[in-house]
């Protein structure tokens, strides 16, 4: 990767980074996790970058300079992974053997709650997955990402989900919507369509907090202070 050229310029401020979050930060992790995280979990799938113009001003880019996807590879890497690039998003493919339930919560408490909640009813009633995972998202919410037992129609994956959802006792308590209602963790289905965007497994977030995942047992006594990176000793 291209070492930044302006690398004390300060991209993220927030309580997690009150001396703020750096371009030779985001440099230095997205350098250090190449090939073991970032690489091994974009491969084969066209991508979304969510890059800082100014301290918290983020922008999105769609497209590469020659293509009209972004996709990442060895050989590119470095030219696209420069220290202003703090968010990598994944996109759906038309038939996927994924599938993402998105735990949005105004409230992070009741956002733990629904995650458990919803990554148990998964792993008990959904006969078409082999596994799950719960993962903190770097801001307020989770993904339940489920592993399916084979590829299907991302639009079939979004419908069966929505009919397994809405016939369970998670209806009663959570909203099944394209949107949050005040106060209510809403289970979102929107991300399983063709390109729905999700954060990418060990991206930043727009916080500069790791998408990790977070095991089932530790999940309650989880807070995103442990997603915080470690600051380059460049001062």
């Amino acid at each position: 990767m291209a070492y930044p050229e302006n690398p004390k310029n300060i991209i993220i401020k927030n309580k997690y980074y009150p001396d703020g979050l750096r371009e030779i930060d985001s440099w230095d992790y997205y350098h250090r996790y190449r090939r073991s995280r970032i690489l091994e979990q974009t491969q084969g799938r066209d991508l979304m970058l969510l890059v800082m113009v100014d301290i918290n001003k983020p922008v999105i880019l769609r497209k590469g300079k020659t293509t009209q996807f972004i996709r990442l590879n060895n050989s590119n890497y470095d030219d696209v992974m420069h220290g202003r690039v703090i968010t990598v998003y994944s996109t759906m493919k038309r038939n996927e053997d994924i599938a993402i339930i998105d735990i949005d919560s105004d409230d992070f408490k009741k956002g733990l709650l629904a995650a458990l909640r919803t990554y148990e009813f998964v792993m008990d009633k959904v006969p078409i997955i082999r596994g799950a995972q719960i993962r903190y998202t770097g801001k307020t919410g989770f993904h339940i990402y489920c592993n399916l037992v084979r590829k299907i129609n991302v639009d079939s994956i979004r419908l069966l989900f929505r009919k397994f959802l809405l016939e369970s006792n998670l209806s009663n308590v959570y909203t099944v919507s394209h949107k949050r209602t005040v106060g209510i963790p809403n289970l979102d289905l929107s991300p399983n369509k063709y390109k729905g965007a999700y954060i990418t497994l060990h991206s930043l977030s727009v916080w500069g907090l790791k998408c990790m995942e977070v095991d089932h047992g530790d999940l309650l006594s989880f807070n995103p202070y442990k997603a915080k990176i470690l600051l380059s000793k460049i001062k």
